[in-house]
């Protein structure tokens, strides 16, 4: 993952937007990762595993009697 600092960033966002597309880009302050710029597609497929795994905490939850069927979905409806 390529790194630039925040100076960098704000100086060439245009040139940083164009290049999530090659993959993320870490912003780093202070010599610390502050964010990471992704592209939008790549956010889609995290946010798409993001939900996969959640639904299916929200079934193990139920299985193992942790919460009822209308707890797990509450939770997954305020999320």
């Amino acid at each position: 993952m390529k790194t630039i600092t925040s100076t960098e960033a704000r100086k060439s966002f245009s040139a940083v937007i164009s290049r999530v597309e090659d993959g993320p880009v870490a912003i780093s302050k202070q010599d610390k990762d502050v964010a990471v710029i992704i592209s939008s597609s790549r956010y889609k497929e995290l946010k798409k595993l993001e939900d996969i795994l959640y639904g299916k905490a929200a079934e193990l939850a139920i299985k193992e009697g942790f919460a009822s069927d209308k707890q797990a979905q509450n939770l997954l409806d305020s999320i």
